[in-house]
C-alpha cells in the first residue's frame, strides 16, 4: 500500500530537506572513493598474492562481465534523471531493467563458455557475472535515490559494499589460492548489500514520495521506455567497444600476462573516473532542471565549475606520474609493473581526457540530445579500433596507452560539439 506524503507527518518531515549540488556530492563521494579504492586494492591484493597471469584471468572476468552489464543497465538512470515531466513510474523501470538483467546474464555465460579454456575459468566468469546482476539492481535503486536527491543513500549502500566485496575476496584466495572462491565472496557481498541495505531503503524512499517500488509489467509502458532507451544504449554499446578492443588487442597480442599488467595499470589510473561520476551524478538532477526551465546562465555555469575542476585534478595526477611514475608502480604493485611506468603516464592522460568528456557527457544527457551521445561514442569505438590496430601489435603495452589517449581525445571534441549545437538549438 502506497504511504501518501500529505497524511504521513513523519515521512514529510524526512523528506523536506531541501539538497543542494553540493551535499548531494559530499553524500555520495565518500561512497564513489571507498568503490573505487577496493576495485583497486582487488587488484593490488591479487597482484601480490598471485601471479599477471591470475590478474589477467580476472580481467578477463571483467572484460566479458562489464560490457554486458552495462549495456542492459539502457542507460535507464540517466533517462530518470532527465525525466522531469514523470512520464514513468520507478516500477517501470525497474522492470525494464531486470529484464534486461536476465538477458544480460545469459550472454555472460555465453561469453564465458565460448572464451574458457577449464571449467575454473568458467567459474570465475559465472560468478563474476551473477555479482554484476547483483549490481544491475542496486543501481536501479540508486536511480530512485538519485530522482529524489538523496544521494545519501547511494553513498552509505557504496561504503558498505567497497570494503565487503574486498574483504571478502582477499579471504577467499588467501584461504584457499582458488580465483573461484574470492570471486564467490564478492558475489556474497553484492547480494548482501542488496537484500539487507538497498531493498529497504528503496521500500522508504518511495513510501515517501508516494512512489510505486515493485517491478510494473505493464508491456506498452516498458516497450515505449526500450524504445526511448535505445539511443543512449546504443551510445554504451560504441563506448564499450572504445574502452574494450584495446583490452581484447593486448590480450591477443600480449596474452594473459600482458592483460593483467594493462588491466592492473589502467584501474590505477582510472580510479579517479569514480568521483568524476560522483559529480556527474549529484549534479545531473539539478542541470536537466535548469536547462527544463530555460535557465541557461545557472546550467552553464554549474557545468563550468565542474568541467574546470575535472580538467585542474586531471593535470595534477598527469605532473605527478610523469616526476615519479615508476617508483608509485613500485610502491603499489611490485618490479614487474614498475617497469611500464610509460603506459602509466598515456593512461593517466587518457583518464584526464575521459574525466572532461564525461562531465560534458551529463551536460548532453541533461539536453536529452541522446543521439549525440550515440555520435560521440561511435567516433571513440572507430578511433578506439583503428588505433589498437595500428599500434598495439607494433608498440605493445605503450601502444595499448596511447589509443587509449586518441579514443577520449576524440569523445571530448565530439561531446564539446554537442553541447554548443544543443544550446544553440530551440528547444
Amino acid at each position: 500500500m502506497t504511504v501518501s506524503v500529505a497524511s504521513n507527518p513523519k515521512v514529510l518531515e524526512d523528506d523536506r530537506s531541501i539538497r543542494t549540488t553540493a551535499s548531494n556530492f559530499r553524500s555520495i563521494l565518500v561512497g564513489r572513493i571507498f568503490t573505487a579504492l577496493s576495485i583497486w586494492l582487488a587488484l593490488v591484493a591479487l597482484t601480490k598474492m598471485s601471479d599477471p597471469s591470475t590478474v589477467g584471468l580476472y580481467a578477463l572476468a571483467q572484460a566479458i562481465c562489464i560490457p554486458v552489464a552495462e549495456i542492459s543497465k539502457m542507460s535507464l538512470r540517466e533517462i530518470r534523471s532527465a525525466d522531469t515531466e514523470g512520464y514513468f513510474q520507478f516500477g517501470d523501470y525497474m522492470g525494464l531493467r531486470l529484464l534486461a538483467t536476465l538477458v544480460g546474464f545469459g550472454v555472460m555465460v555465453a561469453g564465458g563458455m565460448i572464451q574458457s579454456e577449464s571449467a575454473a575459468m568458467l567459474a570465475v566468469i559465472v560468478l563474476y557475472g551473477l555479482a554484476r546482476c547483483s549490481e544491475l539492481v542496486s543501481d536501479m535503486i540508486y536511480g530512485l535515490f538519485q530522482a529524489h536527491e538523496r544521494m545519501e543513500y547511494i553513498g552509505r549502500s557504496l561504503c558498505i559494499l567497497g570494503p565487503l566485496s574486498l574483504a571478502m575476496l582477499v579471504m577467499g584466495y588467501w584461504l584457499t589460492g582458488s580465483l573461484a572462491v574470492a570471486v564467490l565472496g564478492q558475489f556474497l557481498a553484492h547480494l548482501a548489500v542488496l537484500l539487507f541495505y538497498d531493498l529497504p531503503r528503496g521500500r522508504h524512499r518511495a513510501a515517501v514520495r508516494g512512489d510505486g517500488f515493485r517491478p510494473v509489467w505493464n508491456w506498452p509502458a516498458l516497450s515505449t521506455l526500450a524504445r526511448r532507451a535505445v539511443p543512449l544504449t546504443f551510445a554504451t554499446v560504441l563506448i564499450i567497444v572504445a574502452l574494450y578492443v584495446p583490452r581484447v588487442a593486448v590480450e591477443h597480442n600480449l596474452g594473459l600476462t600482458g592483460l593483467g599488467l594493462f588491466a592492473a595499470i589502467l584501474a590505477l589510473a582510472m580510479a579517479p573516473d569514480r568521483i568524476v561520476n560522483a559529480l556527474g551524478i549529484a549534479a545531473s538532477v539539478r542541470l536537466a532542471v535548469f536547462y527544463a526551465n530555460g535557465e541557461t546562465r545557472a546550467y552553464l555555469g554549474l557545468l563550468s565549475r565542474l568541467t574546470v575542476g575535472v580538467a585542474i585534478g586531471g593535470t595534477f595526477a598527469l605532473v605527478i606520474c610523469i616526476l615519479a611514475g615508476e617508483d608509485i608502480l613500485r610502491f603499489v604493485y611490485t618490479e614487474v609493473y614498475a617497469a611500464e611506468y610509460a603506459l602509466l603516464i598515456w593512461l593517466v592522460a587518457a583518464s584526464a581526457l575521459r574525466s572532461i568528456a564525461n562531465v560534458l557527457r551529463y551536460g548532453v544527457v541533461a539536453t536529452r540530445r541522446f543521439w549525440w551521445l550515440g555520435l560521440q561514442n561511435g567516433v571513440a569505438a572507430v578511433v578506439a579500433v583503428s588505433a589498437s590496430i595500428l599500434l598495439i601489435p607494433e608498440f605493445g603495452l605503450t601502444g595499448a596507452g596511447a589509443a587509449m589517449v586518441l579514443t577520449f581525445a576524440a569523445q571530448l571534441v565530439v561531446a564539446f560539439i554537442a553541447l554548443v549545437w544543443a544550446l544553440g538549438a530551440p528547444s
